[in-house]
């Protein structure tokens, strides 16, 4: 699990929003400037569900689990790759098949296949977004000294 400490800068009985200074963790991520919702540099701004009571002002730990993190980061990066190897591989054996160019027809079933990919991670994307274990969540409230 990824921790991360932040302030809610807005709250209501079901959810908050958190403002986090990005991590050190974030320096190394491909995506870091394309994931932040206000277009800050140093900070990120998000919603969470309020499971603590939190308040405007409070500093809380919020987490995000690794698991459904990794299983989209292979959904995105290699099941498309993996689709577009497929259609090569069929098309190729079509190819052998039906006696014709083999180049075109893996290129074709290679394309069209990772077109559906793609088609697929979209839909799935959609149903993700609206899902709150893949989301970050509230662990505790700090206490402020």
């Amino acid at each position: 699990m990824v921790k991360e400490e932040g302030v809610v800068t807005s709250a209501t009985k079901s959810t908050a929003w958190i403002k986090t200074v990005r991590a050190t963790a974030c320096d190394a991520c491909e995506a870091k400037d394309n994931c932040d919702i206000l277009n800050s540099k140093h900070s990120m701004h998000f919603e969470v569900k309020n499971t603590l009571n939190a308040k405007t002002g409070d500093r809380v730990v919020v987490g995000v689990q690794t698991k459904p993190l990794l299983l989209m980061t292979f959904m995105l990066y290699v099941f498309p790759v993996f689709l577009l190897l497929a259609g090569a591989l069929t098309g190729k054996y079509m190819a052998f098949v039906f006696d014709i160019d083999q180049n075109l027809t893996s290129m074709f079933f290679g394309f069209s296949l990772f077109s559906a990919g793609v088609f697929i991670i979209k839909k799935i994307n959609n149903k993700v977004a609206l899902d709150w274990k893949y989301k970050p969540f509230m662990i505790k409230i700090l206490k402020i000294s």
